[in-house]
């Protein structure tokens, strides 16, 4: 086989569009077609590579979309999934979609007895202890355990090229601090292990002390940082590309990712401009479409200026399978405008499921008072913008109620979406004055709370050495950096207490929640186990060391936490009290991810009971142009399918409109378009 410094001279020689980096991360706002615009490109390469070349197709978003998008079976395992020709040097394309909970437990498998050595050896707990502490699960180790695996692809160096397709953006922007947060956690470990070597060395009387496999460990992980570091940030071996609509919400949001990437020193090369709408005929939705993309193009090119900037045209149908994905190849990475052609003449559907999509005086969806109500699904599909419609007309229909909409994704756009900044705390949102919402700066949060475990740290330590000259030292500093290391999923656990105290102070008599895309939304449904597990093992490592430990306000804190933790979980399951909402739109992809959600959410006993399907082109659009028919004709099989697949569930259609749903008007006019089917 070809080295992979001879593959990448091959690429640059051919002089492809494609950027010449080993590694592509595609990553942008949850669905803008990021899973669309990897798989095409991974294609693209496909058809490019040299005799015997691979490649790989890597998913890290948690909600996978690619078996989805290529429409063959990938599952979490190094598949098969295209080749270009019959020959035995034919170039492969593999692909995974990574399951970050089987990843994990076969990290902490293959390095447990090494992990509780140097907890044994740097802390006062013990085997069991140390045991209850490794079997416990963090939120957020998804994007640990997709950067470890990427780590041992770049190890292995079986890969000519590497197509990434991202978490949106708000997690891969955690993502990309996680070298940092990994670099912190080998120097705790390292400083836990220095109080082994200090001793060997102090009282073996031995200069110079043997590396063993604690060190070996700790030498492993610090180069794997080193590789992740170099994989992500080095502008010769990654290109990371970002993908968005041209609309406002997207817009915004992609800015501000942009900015966080330049912040962080990922090299960014190119923009990916999705779905561009063109007027056909005479077709007046068409035109209002073209016409409203127009300001947010324009705005593409003036922020984007330093980046390639590529432009897809909406397509009529939804681009899945590897001829689809190929022919969004051509116009992503080699045309140059044009428009998909559709056949002339396209019949309508003649059932009735999709007739007359049109706003009534009244919605058709009823405002149940409720105590929570969360809205989740895909990213993309329009759950922000269903959630504050939601808010809006609650808080309008009854004037008594007090409302809050709240985001728990870390990607925030409840500000683009009522047209005004939110932030931490905003009264009176969109001129109601009985409606409030919040953006969650989880990071401050976690702040406040690691400045009273410091406290406490130190205060531990003063008791424990009694003020004598003999401090222990290594377990003082060892405490303190594990103190430091924010959890890389401290914005559930901020957003759950944020819940939590909310609940408990009643000021609202309902709180809307705007959630993080699917897989990090049911991550947050199932964090009150997870932080329960949590609670309970460390209270009981403070019974247990109550003569070494003392009491004192940490586990009142946490008999506190416990209990909020124990009224949101009772909360969620709760039906009088809580409703969940699912926001979908009439693609294949998104009721894949639907169908999914609703069996996860049925056992974690958090049923969906409602769905709105966003996006709907109307009869009325689909008679002006063969163009919007043929999305329309596309739409309606699978609406069918989703009253199929999720039988108990009540469907409302939602259409899609000429212009953006932005603002109040906007957003209550939104809101009385959902219709019950």
């Amino acid at each position: 086989m070809a080295s992979v410094a001879n593959q990448k001279s091959k690429i640059k020689d051919q002089k492809l569009p494609f950027p010449p980096t080993r590694y592509l991360f595609f990553g942008g706002k949850g669905g803008t077609g990021k899973t669309t615009a990897a798989a095409a490109t991974a294609l693209a390469l496909l058809d490019a590579a040299a005799p015997a070349e691979s490649l790989l197709l890597f998913s890290t978003d948690p909600a996978h979309s690619l078996s989805d998008s290529l429409d063959v079976e990938v599952g979490d395992r190094m598949a098969e999934v295209a080749r270009r020709g019959r020959r035995a040097d034919a170039p492969r394309l593999f692909a995974r979609e990574m399951d970050a909970a089987a990843a994990l437990e076969e990290f902490k498998g293959r390095h447990r007895a090494v992990l509780a050595e140097i907890a044994d050896r740097g802390t006062i707990l013990d085997e069991a202890d140390i045991n209850d502490l490794l079997d416990l699960s963090l939120p957020g180790m998804d994007e640990v355990m997709a950067l470890f695996e990427l780590s041992e692809v770049e190890r292995a160096g079986r890969f000519a090229r590497v197509v990434v397709d991202t978490a949106p953006s708000g997690h891969t922007s955690r993502m990309l601090r996680l070298p940092e947060v990994f670099a912190r956690w080998v120097g705790a470990l390292d400083v836990m292990s220095e109080k082994h070597r200090y001793m060997v060395a102090h009282f073996a009387r031995r200069g110079h002390v043997r590396e063993d496999e604690v060190d070996l460990f700790l030498r492993d992980l610090a180069a794997r940082v080193a590789a992740v570091r170099a994989m992500l940030f080095d502008p010769a071996r990654a290109s990371f590309v970002l993908v968005t609509i041209p609309e406002a919400m997207a817009f915004e949001e992609t800015a501000r990712y942009f900015e966080s990437l330049r912040a962080e020193g990922a090299p960014v090369t190119d923009i990916v401009v999705n779905r561009v709408e063109r007027g056909h005929r005479a077709c007046p939705f068409c035109r209002a479409r073209a016409s409203m993309q127009t300001r947010w193009l324009d705005a593409t090119d003036k922020e984007f200026k330093t980046l390639r900037r590529h432009r897809v045209p909406l397509f009529p149908s939804e681009v899945r399978g590897t001829k689809a994905l190929r022919e969004f190849a051509r116009y992503l990475w080699e045309v140059t405008g044009g428009s998909p052609t559709v056949r002339e003449g396209v019949r309508l559907p003649s059932k009735r499921m999709m007739d007359d999509v049109r706003p009534p005086l009244r919605s058709g969806f009823r405002l149940e008072p409720k105590r929570l109500v969360i809205f989740g699904g895909k990213g993309g599909v329009g759950k922000t913008t269903a959630a504050a419609s939601y808010a809006l007309a609650l808080a309008e229909t009854d004037p008594r109620s007090r409302v809050l909409v709240f985001s728990t994704d870390p990607a925030h756009s409840l500000s683009d979406s009522f047209n005004e900044q939110v932030g931490e705390l905003k009264r009176g949102l969109a001129g109601a004055p009985n409606l409030d919402a919040m953006e969650l700066n989880p990071a401050a949060r976690f702040e406040e709370l690691k400045e009273r475990y410091r406290r406490w740290t130190d205060e531990l330590f003063e008791s424990l050495t009694g003020g004598s000259r003999w401090e222990v030292k290594f377990d003082r500093e060892a405490m303190r950096e594990l103190v430091a290391l924010a959890p890389p999923g401290i914005d559930e656990i901020a957003a759950l207490s944020t819940v939590s105290d909310l609940i408990d102070e009643g000021e609202y008599s309902t709180i809307v929640l705007d959630t993080a895309p699917t897989g990090h939304l049911l991550r947050f449904l199932e964090l009150p186990e997870v932080a329960l597990a949590w609670v309970r093992t460390f209270i009981k490592l403070l019974l247990k060391y109550k003569n070494v430990v003392r009491w004192g306000g940490v586990a009142e804190e946490l008999v506190a936490l416990s209990k909020a933790i124990k009224r949101v979980a009772a909360l969620l399951t709760d039906a009088e009290s809580c409703e969940f909402v699912g926001v979908a739109i009439p693609e294949r992809l998104s009721l894949e991810e639907t169908a999914r959600l609703a069996a996860r959410l049925e056992a974690l006993r958090v049923p969906m009971r409602r769905l709105v399907v966003n996006n709907v082109l109307s009869e009325e659009a689909a008679r002006a142009c063969d163009f919007c028919a043929a999305r329309r004709k596309a739409q309606t099989p699978v609406v069918r399918e989703f009253g199929r697949r999720l039988p108990g569930v009540e469907l409302f259609l939602a259409p899609e409109r000429p212009g953006e749903v932005r603002g109040r008007d906007g957003l209550l006019e939104h809101f009385r378009g959902w219709q019950r089917i």
